[in-house]
């Protein structure tokens, strides 16, 4: 047994006594998708699954589990205890863990039988990439999205400014210009931007400017790119006075109220926001610092270990039906998902929801010059720690940029070290 196989199952399986796993093996005689699609997302997975199972041997059942971190902890304890379902959405740090402890059913086989390599070679290459692990394509790209700014095309007409700044010092001066008392009694009613710690915006910044956060043995966050990133949102909100800090969806909500000019967020907000919006919405690719570079989010899906082999089958079934061009269509329309095939994107249904609100088609466009974030288990904690330990404390300015960078890269060099003094232990028994 390898270190991460004891450590993670051995918890796990505790986990699992505890309840927090589901109680029951799944029905052989159907597909179980564990999933965490909620709101109007969920109707949109449910009316495909229902599409697909009016032609199916096995019929796919969503099981929606609310949050990702609620997920996660079911997932984790059902596999441990060896109940797991058959389809599941997983990010890939998960994959990582899941892969190394033998709980998935790589897709690679599934792939060659299922999918047609006409298909294979219409996704995009970035949602291939980041599904496979040591040269096997182990899960398969579901709900991906990348990151845009939102803006009020009313308000940015009305000042002057013609287009969306394409580069991150532009942006800085559009929303100090944005930046409005309106009825001139000295308080800000409307501010550039506002936004939440977010390990996305930080990540995208830093990628852009060939930072990075593993390498090898060693965590580099404490690096001068990443110091100028943090520096530049912490600026924004103490030295330029353009933007502040919300927690949760309050920036899009105070955007849709006309208090706020620009938001960064996830191209799927749009279908969260669209109802409460009463001016002209525009959307636009993420600025850079020369070089166009975004982090692509969302996750994909694994196929278990644990269950029949006619289960197995049924779930690479769904993933092929759920590529069709067609489907691929309705699923992004309905959630502003990106499409996992490009020519879905001359679908006429996507095409009318694309054209909808203009620059909609050129954020998806990202996915041409998009990467993805550490795959590394370690990833799995590390990221809440970069956010709360690292990006919060200094954009909360309870510590300098320095040392909040210090102090985040400190804790994840520390966990990183105590995995591979672990390995070796384990290596030497």
């Amino acid at each position: 047994m390898n270190l991460t196989r004891f450590r993670l199952w051995t918890v796990l399986g505790l986990v699992a006594l505890l309840g927090i796993a589901c109680n029951t093996r799944p029905n052989p005689h159907q597909v179980t998708f564990w999933n965490s699609m909620g709101g109007p997302l969920g109707d949109v997975l449910d009316s495909i699954i229902t599409l697909y199972n009016q032609q199916a041997d096995l019929p796919v059942v969503s099981v929606n589990m609310g949050s990702y971190g609620t997920l996660s902890q079911k997932l984790m304890g059902a596999v441990a205890s060896n109940r797991p379902p058959v389809l599941a959405q997983v990010y890939e740090s998960w994959t990582s863990e899941l892969l190394e402890n033998g709980k998935i059913e790589p897709f690679e086989t599934f792939a060659r039988r299922y999918i047609e390599d006409s298909v294979m070679a219409d996704i995009w290459p970035v949602l291939i990439e980041d599904n496979v692990f040591d040269g096997q394509l182990v899960t398969f790209p579901f709900n991906k999205s990348v990151p845009v700014f939102y803006y009020n095309r009313d308000l940015f007409r009305e000042y002057g400014i013609d287009s969306f700044p394409r580069t991150w010092d532009e942006f800085r001066q559009v929303a100090k210009r944005l930046t409005i008392d309106t009825d001139g009694d000295g308080t800000i009613d409307i501010y550039g931007t506002a936004f939440p710690v977010s390990v996305w915006w930080f990540l995208t910044m830093l990628y852009q400017k060939g930072g990075k956060v593993i390498e090898g043995d060693s965590i580099v966050l404490d690096s001068p790119e990443a110091r100028e990133v943090l520096q530049y949102m912490v600026d924004l909100i103490y030295r330029d006075s353009c933007a502040y800090l919300t927690t949760g969806y309050r920036h899009q909500n105070d955007f849709a109220t006309g208090h706020v000019a620009m938001i960064w967020g996830t191209i799927v907000s749009y279908a969260f926001m669209k109802k409460a919006i009463h001016f002209d919405l525009g959307v636009a690719p993420v600025p850079s610092f020369g070089k166009p570079l975004v982090v692509v989010s969302g996750t994909n899906v694994a196929i278990f270990k644990g269950v029949t082999p006619q289960q197995q089958e049924g779930a690479a079934r769904f993933v092929r039906f759920f590529l069709k061009p067609e489907i691929q269509a309705l699923w992004s329309a309905g959630t502003g998902y990106i499409p996992i095939r490009r020519s879905a994107l001359d679908q006429p249904l996507l095409r009318d929801f694309l054209n909808q609100v203009p620059g909609m088609r050129e954020g998806m466009l990202q996915l041409e010059h998009a990467t993805f974030e550490p795959r590394d288990p370690i990833w799995f904690t590390g990221r809440r720690y970069l956010s709360t330990e690292g990006l919060e404390p200094a954009l909360r300015g309870v510590l300098s940029v320095e040392k909040a960078l210090e102090r985040a890269t400190r804790l994840l060099q520390t966990e990183l070290n105590r995995r591979k003094r672990l390995e070796r232990r384990l290596k030497r028994r």
